[in-house]
């Protein structure tokens, strides 16, 4: 008889959604997603920082009670722009000098003061044979407000992961990752010189604007009608707009790495025939897959074909207890 244990929830707090996974592992290693639930968050209440600490906290508890998971444990993401990684190389020196020359560099790459703004810089060794170091910076307010909203919800974050990491868990057969969220689309290529993410400030909330300014209707009757029927006539300026944005990102990438294949995820890119026109735009296969993990969920197929884009980075970060 296998027995299964609880892996520390994965807790996906978006600008407009919060996604939060329950996985589980056996003692032969086979992992498997026991539950997934979303829920929309306050307009603001997410942004570089957590804003309003006490709405996601509220927000969070009501997923953790709906799966019926006792898990206190969670783990956090963070990535662009509160995150930035880069790799470096360093002459030989010892290795407190490295940590001061770490310091040096994230102030000119981070792209915020870093003596202003609190900031964690950690260096981590890439390739000792060739003197290369990975160097990642994060602002500390977007991390201790993450940390200080699942606290007050009852729980406790083990790990902050970034992004990019998170998400190659899942999708380790291509060469970059596109993200595409409410606000913003991240770009998560990976090359010889390791990981490293680009931001494009569009994402589905300019397709939904688009669709409200062509037939004259709200917002939130807007984003109603994509949900239902994607852009159908209305909106497709703003979508063909936002893949140009993510076209550009792929081609400032291409300089440092191959990128040839394409997975394409998040909430954004659940939007009908989206991927297809990034292809069509930047010449590589783009696809949205459904990750093996998900396959071997509790819920049908149908029910993950179509929401996996939107659950990929929780069901990631939910992984991370099997690969730690």
């Amino acid at each position: 008889m296998r027995e299964w244990k609880s892996l520390p929830l994965g807790i996906d707090l978006g600008s407009t959604r919060a996604r939060l996974a329950c996985a589980e592992v056996n003692r032969e290693g086979n992992v498997r997603i026991r539950a997934i639930v979303a829920r929309d968050v306050p307009h603001d209440a997410v942004t570089l920082e957590v804003e309003q600490p006490e709405l996601v906290a509220a927000v969070i508890d009501e997923m953790v009670a709906e799966i019926g998971s006792r898990e206190r444990r969670c783990v956090l993401s963070i990535g662009a722009p509160a995150c930035v990684l880069r790799t470096v190389r360093f002459p030989r020196m010892s290795w407190p000098e490295r940590i001061r020359a770490s310091r040096f560099e994230a102030r000119r790459f981070a792209g915020w003061d870093v003596d202003d703004v609190t900031s964690v810089v950690r260096l981590h060794p890439f390739d000792r044979a060739a003197g290369t170091f990975a160097i990642g910076v994060a602002r500390a307010p977007s991390i201790d407000s993450r940390v200080r909203a699942v606290r007050m919800a009852g729980l406790r974050a083990v790990a902050v992961d970034h992004d990019a990491f998170a998400m190659r868990r899942l999708f380790a057969d291509c060469d970059a990752i596109v993200d595409v969220g409410a606000e913003r689309s991240t770009l998560h290529c990976f090359g010889a010189a390791g990981p490293s993410s680009l931001v494009a400030h569009a994402g589905g909330a300019a397709i939904t604007r688009g669709i409200a300014a062509e037939l004259s209707i709200d917002v939130q009757t807007a984003e109603r009608r994509k949900r239902i029927l994607g852009c159908a006539g209305a909106g497709i300026t703003a979508r063909d707009e936002v893949v140009a944005a993510i076209g550009s990102l792929i081609d400032r990438a291409r300089g440092r790495a191959t990128i040839e294949r394409i997975a394409v995820t998040g909430n954004g890119s659940r939007l009908p025939n989206f991927a297809r026109a990034l292809e069509e735009s930047t010449g590589a296969v783009a696809e949205i897959p459904v990750p093996d993990v998900l396959h071997l969920s509790a819920y049908p197929e149908d029910v993950v074909r179509a929401a996996a884009p939107d659950w990929a980075l929780a069901a990631s970060l939910a992984l991370w207890g099997a690969a730690a």
